[in-house]
Formats: structure tokens, C-alpha cells, sequence
């Protein structure tokens, strides 16, 4: 019995493309059970000083030189650098050679790389395999577009849009499905429980910072200041692996009976963002969409030029968040919605109604209809035989 074959590939350059490809792939195995779904990182199969490089001279550029960023990322929307496609056309041989051998019905890719690369697979005849690529933010850069993708899918009507204008895609190659979030997020945690865990008081406000990845940012005035007007506001910070974070917000002058837990990397986010009134932090494509989700207004204090940038403005335009790009407004903003309570409510209403809690869902079933398969399926008899996968998934 042959299994649909789904290659899901994702590129660890940032933290939100990977989160993408896992909440595609856990929809793919729940909804549809006889599908084989293999999770490749694609820059784990490219050679080491390519994806050393490529990581690395990321890093490098939005954390150290946002300016240079935002030169890269502007001048690559126009003229994209044909010497930089002909090195990912080289480096990406071996790993092409592997999928093929897998022999997948359908790619779908959360990072760019993989369009760029099975796209010109596609062009020249070595691997003739549908291509479809989940956008996971709500801009649209030129290095997403490849001709011969065969689908997109999107956040939103205006990213579909754009893609349209600009690239002449068929609007109906294109769905609003918005950006894939892992199920977690649709969850209903016991806030008793949670609370009680944290050593939360229900009667006061809380906030949660997520503070990791690339760019903490001034956290810590942020939170002293927050403090000289209320506090009483009881704050999570998630440091993800930044430990020197960490310990630089758990060092920080308490009110008093202040509340702070300075966290490193959690797997318990969902609980946190459902026990918290707003939520503080960069404006990443997929830290934006599990908020609201779970209908948490967000308080954007950094973004990286491009793709974040567009992100925020999305948030504005939903009524679901503000923009506090330096440690006052923060502080403003904050102090303002915890102590109006009608305002902020609104404010959580408007952020459920921008999130897209089933996206990955959505993108999970509409990869079934291209393969033929129907919206749920009973799972294979027992020890049915699989094809092995790529390496990496």
C-alpha cells in the first residue's frame, strides 16, 4: 500500500519558520494518519560553511547592524544577487538528490530556501514534484516567489495581494489561511491551575515579555518602569536561552510584594500567554499569531526591518496591538490598558478576531485535497509499512 508522501522543509534561520513546519506536519500526522510527513531542516543538509554562514551572517546583521539588515533586505526585493542563488543552487545538490530519492508527492516549505532550490529543481527536470510554500509573515519579500510554485499560503487578504499584483499569481493559487501555529495555542489551560503553579494573584494584572531570540531590547528599564506606576502588575519574562538575561531580570529591585518570574526557555508558553492580560515583545510571524490566537493584545517593542516591521502594522491595522519601540512607551502603553480594563478587553476582542487558530489546520487539509485524499482518514492497520525519510526529519 503506497502512503501520500508530504516533504515538509524548514530552514533555522529565526525561530518561526521551524515553529511553522512542525504545526504543518503535527496537523498533517492528526487530521490525516496514513500520510507519511517528513520534517527536513534544510539547512542541516546543506553543507556545513554554507548554513554556518548563512545562519550566522543573520544573526550578525539584525542583531549587531539592523541598518545593514535592512539594506540586504531592501536591495534583495529588487535585484536579488545572482552569485548568492548560484552558491544555494551548489550547495543545495545533495540535499536535492535526497528528496528525490524519496519520491514526494507534494513539497511544502516554511522557509525560502526550499522554493528557491526545488524550484529550479523543477525548471531544469531533475525533480518534477508540486511545490506549495506557507508565507509566515504578513509581508511578502521577492525571495519567496519562485514561478513554479504551485500554491501559497498566506496570512491574510492583503499579503494575497500583493503577492498578486506584484508577481502576477493566480488568485486562486493562493489561500488565506493564515500563518500555521502549533495547536497548543488553541488550548483552554485551568487558569486556577496555571496561576497557582506561577504564584499568580487573579486579582492583579499580569504581563509576559517574551524577551529571547535575537534582540532582548531594554527589558529591564521596561519593567522598572511599569513598576513606578503600577506595582501592583505582575510580569513573566521568557528568556529563551539568553542567560544572561535571565539573571539580569531576576536581579532586578522588587516592589514591594513584586512579582517577577524571569524565565529561561519554557515549553509551556501557551499557559503563560493564557494567564497573562497583554503580551510584550518582537513582532515575529509566528510569536504574533499564537497571541492572538488566544486573544492577547500585543505590545510590539521591537522589530527587525522588513518582514517584522510588516507584522506590526498588521497588529495596528487590527486594532489588536500597539507599537512601543522604546522602554517609556512601553512602560505608557502598559500602565494604560492594565488600568482600563473596558479598553483592554476591546483591545483582547479585536486580537481573537485577527488570529487564525486553526491555520495549520487549514494548510493541512487543502495538502490533502492536492493529493487526492479526503479531510480525515482512519489511520493504517497496525505495522503497515512506511518508506524511510530524508535524513533530518
Amino acid at each position: 500500500m503506497a502512503f501520500p508522501r508530504v516533504l515538509v522543509v524548514t530552514g533555522s534561520a529565526g525561530h518561526g519558520h521551524v515553529r511553522a513546519a512542525k504545526a504543518v506536519a503535527a496537523a498533517l500526522r492528526a487530521r490525516h494518519p496514513t500520510f507519511d510527513v517528513a520534517e527536513v531542516d534544510v539547512l542541516d543538509r546543506l553543507p556545513r560553511w554554507y548554513a554556518k554562514t548563512y545562519r550566522n551572517g543573520y544573526l550578525w546583521m539584525v542583531d549587531r547592524h539592523p541598518m545593514l539588515w535592512r539594506h540586504f533586505y531592501e536591495t534583495n526585493e529588487t535585484n536579488p544577487t545572482a552569485v548568492g542563488h548560484a552558491l544555494t543552487l551548489w550547495a543545495g545538490r545533495r540535499f536535492l538528490r535526497e528528496a528525490a530519492a524519496w519520491k514526494p508527492d507534494v513539497v511544502v516549505a516554511t522557509h525560502f530556501l526550499a522554493p528557491e532550490l526545488f524550484g529550479w529543481a523543477y525548471r531544469t527536470g531533475r525533480l518534477r514534484v508540486p511545490i506549495h510554500v506557507v508565507i509566515t509573515d504578513h509581508d511578502v519579500h521577492r525571495i519567496w516567489w519562485q514561478p513554479e510554485v504551485e500554491r501559497f499560503y498566506v496570512a491574510s487578504d492583503l499579503v494575497k495581494a500583493r503577492l498578486s499584483y506584484r508577481f502576477g499569481v493566480p488568485t486562486d493559487r493562493i489561500d488565506v489561511t493564515g500563518i500555521p501555529i502549533d495547536a497548543s495555542f488553541r488550548a483552554k489551560p485551568d487558569p486556577v491551575a496555571v496561576r497557582a503553579r506561577l504564584g499568580l494573584d487573579p486579582q492583579r494584572p499580569t504581563v509576559l515579555f517574551l524577551s529571547g531570540g535575537f534582540a532582548a531590547g531594554p527589558v529591564s528599564a521596561s519593567i522598572l518602569g511599569i513598576w513606578r506606576d503600577r506595582p501592583d502588575v505582575q510580569v513573566l519574562a521568557v528568556c529563551g536561552r539568553n542567560e544572561r538575561l535571565r539573571r539580569r531580570l531576576a536581579d532586578l529591585p522588587r516592589p514591594e510584594s513584586g512579582t517577577l518570574h524571569a524565565l529561561g526557555f519554557r515549553d509551556d508558553v501557551p499557559d503563560l500567554v493564557a494567564v497573562s492580560d497583554l503580551v510584550v515583545g518582537k513582532s515575529g510571524g509566528l510569536t504574533t499569531a499564537e497571541a492572538a490566537a488566544m486573544g492577547r493584545p500585543f505590545v510590539v517593542s521591537h522589530s527587525i526591518a522588513g518582514q517584522e516591521e510588516r507584522n506590526a502594522d498588521a497588529i495596528l491595522v487590527a486594532g489588536a496591538g500597539v507599537t512601543a519601540p522604546t522602554p517609556e512607551e512601553v512602560r505608557w502603553h502598559v500602565v494604560r490598558l492594565v488600568s482600563r480594563p473596558d479598553e483592554l478587553r476591546a483591545m483582547a476582542a479585536r486580537a481573537k478576531a485577527f488570529g487564525r487558530p486553526a491555520a495549520a489546520d487549514d494548510v493541512a487539509d487543502r495538502l490533502a485535497d492536492r493529493v487526492g485524499a479526503p479531510a480525515v482518514v482512519a489511520p493504517p492497520a497496525h505495522g503497515a509499512p512506511r518508506a524511510a525519510a530524508p535524513r533530518g526529519s
